[in-house]
């Protein structure tokens, strides 16, 4: 996690923790991953390979621009590299980096700029489980990658700008299916533009799961509030069901919707809204356990001055048999409390456990990493 402020002047840096199986934490005050004397250090990724997590962020120790840096930790706690590796360093920002394994060790992306270009660029760069870095390369024009490993190939998913064939407006979500050698096997059209969603992979079937939210609230209804999946099939075909449409539904609930606590507040002339709704927006994160595919999400109560705000989030969690087809609508309450809860992360066990790692925030300003441990028949 990231810990100190991070703006102009800050000094934020990136700390780790263990969790042990019965879910209380081996580090109880965190290991700072790569001490500095200047700069910030922000948005930190975590992969695991082997016998070896890697912890990859973005770092303005420089003072001018960000550069992406890593460093090796063994599972017993024990730092592996002297000095954080140097993944991306150049004269301009290279930021937001994602990072996924296969069975040849680490495998990193960032968006950067290079020269006097003015269009981001999407870089690639492998690390092995050793700590040797081969060369990077170009893999498309974009921003915020996001990267997953199926087994066979990944699925690497982007924004860009809007392309001539869609209908979307603004920075939307392209994917690209790349092989080991990170060459492109096949490109996929632009089908959303929610910047809020999870990659994961579909047990047994070698495709992908993305989860995403509907949309946020509005004042004209233009969108219902809902968490939903929708398959990547492996040779990059985008797979949803028909009557899958957060403006317009009609007909019965579809089968990919994870949660439909979407009943708008009630209004009348007299008293107003009478009614609170809940929705959910925002982060999520999905996890492989056997047959099933699991989900949190966050969910907000929907309140404030114009009955519109989104207020106190909590987080709730459910299985998927495959990719679509919900045990039970609407999931079950992970972290339900006064406060507000937010940013899930999930990881799979052994013997049906998973864990869930969260941010609280506090209603006196402080802010807290928890985390809590779940198994398969809780949920």
């Amino acid at each position: 996690w990231q810990e100190g402020w991070h703006g102009d002047g800050g000094d934020s840096r990136i700390y780790v923790s263990r969790i042990g199986m019965d879910g209380r934490p081996i580090d109880k005050t965190g290991i700072e991953v790569a001490p500095s004397e200047t700069g910030v250090q922000e948005n930190p990724i975590i992969a695991f390979h082997g016998d070896t997590f890697l912890i990859v962020w973005q770092d303005l120790r420089n003072g001018s621009d960000c550069d992406v840096y890593g460093i090796r930790l063994s599972s017993q706690g024990k730092m592996l590299d002297r000095e954080a590796l140097p993944i991306a360093v150049a004269n301009r920002s290279q930021v937001l980096p994602d990072a996924a394994t296969d069975d040849s060790g680490f495998v990193v992306v960032w968006h950067g700029f290079q020269k006097q270009k003015t269009d981001a660029e999407i870089f690639v760069r492998r690390i092995g489980e050793n700590g040797i870095m081969g060369k990077f390369s170009i893999l498309a024009n974009g921003s915020r990658p996001k990267i997953s490993w199926n087994g066979k190939r990944f699925l690497l998913v982007y924004s860009t700008v809007r392309q001539p064939n869609s209908n979307l407006v603004g920075e939307t979500k392209c994917w690209t299916i790349l092989n080991e050698n990170m060459k492109v096997v096949s490109k996929g059209d632009c089908k959303w533009s929610n910047p809020e969603y999870a990659l994961g992979v579909v047990p047994k079937d070698g495709g992908w799961l993305i989860s995403m939210p509907g949309g946020p609230p509005g004042y004209w209804g233009r969108t219902i509030g809902i968490q939903k999946t929708v398959r990547i099939t492996p040779d990059g075909s985008w797979e949803s069901p028909s009557n899958d449409n957060h403006y317009n539904p009609v007909g019965p609930v579809p089968d990919n919707w994870l949660d439909t606590s979407w009943k708008r507040p009630k209004r009348d002339k007299k008293n107003g809204f009478r009614e609170k709704a809940v929705w959910p927006w925002g982060k999520s994160s999905l996890a492989k356990m056997g047959p099933y595919s699991i989900c949190a999400w966050q969910q907000y109560g929907v309140g404030g001055a114009t009955g519109f705000s989104l207020v106190d989030s909590d987080i709730r969690i459910g299985r998927i048999r495959g990719w679509k087809s919900v045990d039970h609508l609407g999931g079950f309450a992970l972290a339900d409390s006064l406060e507000n809860e937010v940013s899930p992360c999930l990881a799979a066990g052994a013997d049906g456990v998973l864990l869930c790692v969260y941010e609280k925030r506090m209603t006196d300003g402080r802010r807290q990493i928890c985390a809590k441990r779940v198994e398969m028949n809780q949920i």
